[in-house]
C-alpha cells in the first residue's frame, strides 16, 4: 500500500512540475550521452533552451550544438525573446538566435553573423557618401568627389570581404573624381578616378586626397585584394 501511494505521489509531483515548466525533462535523447560527456553544462543548458524556446529535447540538442560551435562555453544564465528571436546570455556574453520551426536559421554576435556561415558586419556599408564639388582655383565646378568618415579602429577591423563589397558596390562606376575613406587619425584610403581595383593608403588631405603614400591595395588575378606597403 505504501509503495502504491509513493508511486502515486511521485507521478503527481512530476505532473505538477511539468505544469509549472519545471526541470523534470527526459534527457535521454540520441545525443544526450555524448553531449553530457563533452559539456558539464549541457543538462542545464538543454533544459533552459527547451523550456524558453518552447522546443523538443531533440531540437534543443541541435540548438545547443550550434551554440557551442558559435562560442557558448558555460552555463546559460537566461534567454530572452523578442519578435520571434532569442538572446542567449552566458557569462559576460550573448548570442542572438533566429529559429524557424524549432531549427536554427541564424546566429549573430552583435551584428556579425556566426551561423550558418561567418560574415563580419561591414561597417563601410553603414555610411552614405558625402559628396562635394571639385572646383578650379577660380571657383568653377569641374567635378565631384565623395567620401565616408570612420575611425581607424573600424578600418583596421574590416575584412577583405568587407573591402571588396565596398569598392565593388560603392566605388565602382560611381563617376566621382575620387572616392575616399577618411579616418579620424588623418590617414585613409583614396580611389582616384573611382578606380575600385586600386586604392592608395596614406596620409590624407581634408578632402580625402593622398598627401603621402604609405601603400596600395590592388585587385589581384584571383579576384582578391592585396596590400603592398611602399
Amino acid at each position: 500500500m505504501k509503495k502504491v501511494l509513493s508511486l502515486v505521489l511521485a507521478a503527481a509531483l512530476a505532473v505538477s512540475l511539468s505544469a509549472c515548466g519545471g526541470a523534470l525533462v527526459d534527457l535521454d535523447t540520441p545525443k544526450s550521452e555524448e553531449l553530457t560527456a563533452q559539456y558539464d553544462f549541457y543538462p542545464d543548458a538543454m533544459n533552459t533552451i527547451r523550456a524558453d524556446m518552447k522546443i523538443t529535447p531533440e531540437q534543443a540538442d541541435e540548438v545547443f550544438i550550434i551554440l557551442t560551435s558559435c562560442g557558448l562555453d558555460g552555463k546559460i544564465t537566461s534567454i530572452s525573446e523578442s519578435k520571434g528571436a532569442y538572446t542567449v546570455y552566458y557569462g559576460g556574453s550573448s548570442l542572438d538566435v533566429a529559429l524557424s520551426d524549432g531549427a536554427v536559421e541564424a546566429v549573430y554576435s552583435g551584428r556579425d553573423m556566426l551561423y550558418p556561415e561567418y560574415h563580419k558586419h561591414n561597417v563601410l556599408m553603414d555610411y552614405d557618401l558625402t559628396v562635394k564639388d571639385v572646383k578650379t582655383g577660380s571657383g568653377d565646378k569641374i567635378g565631384e568627389y565623395a567620401y565616408i568618415r570612420i575611425t581607424k579602429a573600424q578600418l583596421q577591423a574590416i575584412t577583405e570581404e568587407n573591402y571588396k563589397e565596398f569598392v565593388e558596390t560603392v566605388v565602382k562606376d560611381s563617376g566621382y573624381n575620387w572616392v575616399a575613406i577618411l579616418c579620424d587619425d588623418g590617414t585613409g584610403i583614396c580611389f582616384p578616378g573611382s578606380m575600385y581595383y586600386v586604392g592608395t593608403y596614406g596620409k590624407q588631405d581634408t578632402d580625402g586626397s593622398i598627401l603621402e603614400d604609405y601603400g596600395a591595395i590592388t585587385l589581384d588575378e584571383n579576384g582578391g585584394y592585396t596590400y603592398e606597403q611602399f
